[in-house]
């Protein structure tokens, strides 16, 4: 993936964080052949690096590319919108605003059944907190039924570990804007009654203050 160093996200955190909030991603290998996944994983933050973790059905193809540890491509699309130029205090052209990760290493099986399973006790507790952030009372939690439901299906997966080795991290947002522009922007979004457009608008807000300009600079 070509990312402009404008739009380049250098920050670790950052980048943890974005996929922590936006977990379900493609997977790509190109071994043996090109195989593709659709798949939540999991990030974890190392001393020296980053890990996913994730499972695959065991009946997929994508299975036996984990088990013979192929190189794997790991795309991670965040949240996007269309900018329209009426949203602009100068003349320009329509664009996207826009997060994208990408992610390299080599896949690792998990063959542990406590390790599989905790992976995806982990899994669910991390979904289940998303959704109800506020109200732990509401919060959908692993009955017993539920657990020894997963231990059955566990022969059915396919878990895998990816220690990366290379991140790419873009996420455009105005930058190459004035503060004009990127305030427009951050209006027209907020007054939008679409979701998408006010997850973007909390990442603008995040950089930039009321008049566009960016947060922490004279």
């Amino acid at each position: 993936m070509y990312v402009d160093p404008d739009y380049a996200e250098p920050d670790l955190d950052e980048v943890v964080r974005l996929i922590e909030a936006q977990p379900f991603a493609t997977v790509v290998t190109a071994d043996p052949d090109l195989r593709i996944a659709h798949i939540p994983v999991q990030v974890r933050r190392g001393a020296e690096a980053l890990e996913l973790v994730a499972h695959v059905a065991g009946a997929d193809p994508f299975a036996e590319s984990i088990r013979q540890q192929a190189h794997v491509l790991v795309s991670v699309v965040g949240p996007s919108v269309y900018v329209s130029p009426a949203w602009y205090a100068s003349r320009g052209l329509p664009t996207y605003n826009f997060v994208a990760i990408e992610l390299r290493g080599q896949a690792v099986p998990l063959d542990d059944p406590d390790a599989v399973r905790a992976h995806l006790m982990r899994l669910v507790q991390d979904h289940e907190t998303a959704l109800n952030p506020a109200d732990s009372a509401t919060r959908w939690r692993v009955d017993a039924w539920a657990r020894d439901r997963t231990t059955e299906l566990l022969p059915e997966l396919q878990a895998f570990t990816l220690r990366v080795d290379q991140i790419h991290a873009k996420v455009k947002l105005g930058q190459n804007r004035t503060e004009g522009d990127r305030a427009g922007t951050m209006t027209a979004l907020h007054e939008s009654p679409r979701t998408d457009h006010h997850v973007v608008e909390s990442l603008m807000r995040a950089r930039y203050d009321e008049d566009g300009r960016v947060r922490g600079e004279a």
